[in-house]
């Protein structure tokens, strides 16, 4: 009887022990630090680490604000800068032959008034933004507002017809330059029979033309002179 107490009173010892060890357990440093650690906040010098500047937030702003024009929002930037009568002419996107003018594809746009494009074409900037206009014989494009071939006073040439078609005349000028100009729908005197090869006329327009480019020319009017 004495020996079995004795082993009755060592198990009971050995099971108060476990139980303790075991309830300690649950409550050891490493393990309560590991959890409050998880579940703090981080530091605001860490999130602010990755969340992106200002001023790169500004640059994409701007970045969307040129790119997320629509079709028609360009049609009446350009028209708004380009001083033309859109009563009279218009706007039409050149989608199979847009300018590409050092590294830039610009949306490209001719002004039409019945079936005749006139005037330099004109240009919108994916990159700024901006209306340009250019011709293709031009280095670079130039500003619309810029554009000397809006201006409304008129100026004469005069030359000698090389040659006439429906909608255009060839002429040899005085001071040495071969301008192709409008006669569609231009006020024409003293030419009731037309146009001849070896004929003098004088052409009145407003705009400029350089060299052989006369993109830049809005004729008014075409007589035929002695």
């Amino acid at each position: 009887m004495k020996k079995t107490g004795w082993i009755l009173l060592i198990v009971a010892v050995v099971a108060i022990c476990g139980g303790v060890f075991l309830f300690t357990g649950k409550n050891v440093p490493g393990q309560s630090l590991s959890s409050s650690s998880s579940s703090e906040p981080v530091a605001s010098s860490e999130i602010s680490s990755v969340e992106p500047s200002s001023q790169e937030l500004s640059s994409s702003k701007e970045s969307e604000g040129v790119s997320s024009l629509t079709n028609g929002q360009i049609t009446k930037k350009i028209q708004s800068e380009v001083p033309l009568d859109w009563k009279k002419y218009k706007l039409k996107e050149e989608t199979d032959k847009p300018a590409k003018v050092g590294g830039v594809t610009y949306r490209t746009y001719s002004a039409w008034d019945e079936d005749y494009v006139e005037g330099p074409l004109l240009l919108y900037s994916p990159k700024d933004g901006k209306v340009y206009t250019y011709t293709y014989q031009d280095s670079a494009p130039i500003l619309a507002k810029d554009d000397p071939a809006f201006g409304k006073k008129e100026h004469t040439v005069t030359g000698v017809v090389k040659d006439a078609a429906m909608m255009s005349v060839e002429i040899h000028t005085t001071d040495g330059h071969d301008l192709t100009v409008r006669r569609l729908g231009v006020k024409l005197i003293n030419l009731d029979n037309g146009f001849k090869a070896g004929q003098n006329v004088k052409v009145t327009y407003t705009g400029v033309y350089k060299g052989n480019n006369s993109q830049r020319m809005f004729v008014k009017k075409i007589e035929g002179v002695q």
